[in-house]
């Protein structure tokens, strides 16, 4: 995916952020079992949803993803039309999710959320994950969308593992 210069400088300025001025009490740590169970059919974008609030969306359904990957199906819905370009069909997607070192997203046991930055239509969310064993930190990059179908909503237009923040247990 092709990011723009803009985007480009405000995923650095976040990032930095992210890095260096969080300090102690500002994460907000999720327990896997804490979380009520997302049902397929009820999980859609929404203009009234924060971009905290489907990135907590997309990892509760990934985490309870089944046997016939609706869990994913509904990360996947939650991807703007750029990412799904890049990383569709949904297919590719979920082979991606289960491969690669998104892997952990799938059986996670606890989530530490760091503070949403949001400068304009553009949002950055860094999310550590505890599994049984490896820590893994990604950041999700969201967008508010512009035009149909989901217009005004926040979608994910790409999720970064971090690098140098992998840990095994």
């Amino acid at each position: 995916m092709l990011l723009g210069s803009g985007q480009i400088r405000f995923l650095l300025a976040a990032a930095a952020v992210l890095l260096f001025a969080a300090g102690p009490g500002t994460t907000t740590a999720v327990d896997a079992d804490t979380t009520p169970a997302v049902r397929p059919q009820e999980v859609s974008p929404s203009p009234e949803l924060e971009p905290s609030k489907v990135v907590q969306i997309q990892l509760k359904a990934l985490r309870d993803n089944d046997e016939a990957d609706n869990g994913i199906a509904i990360a996947f819905r939650f991807a703007s039309p750029r990412n799904k370009a890049s990383t569709g069909p949904l297919p590719r997607f979920i082979r991606m999710i289960k491969e690669g070192p998104y892997r952990l997203m799938l059986e996670f046991e606890h989530a530490s959320y760091m503070p949403t930055i949001v400068e304009g239509a553009h949002a950055v969310q860094r999310v550590t994950l505890v599994g049984r064993r490896e820590i893994r930190s990604y950041d999700f990059l969201l967008q508010r969308q512009t035009g149909p179908p989901c217009e005004g909503c926040w979608m994910t237009e790409a999720v970064i593992v971090v690098p140098g923040m992998e840990k095994a247990v």
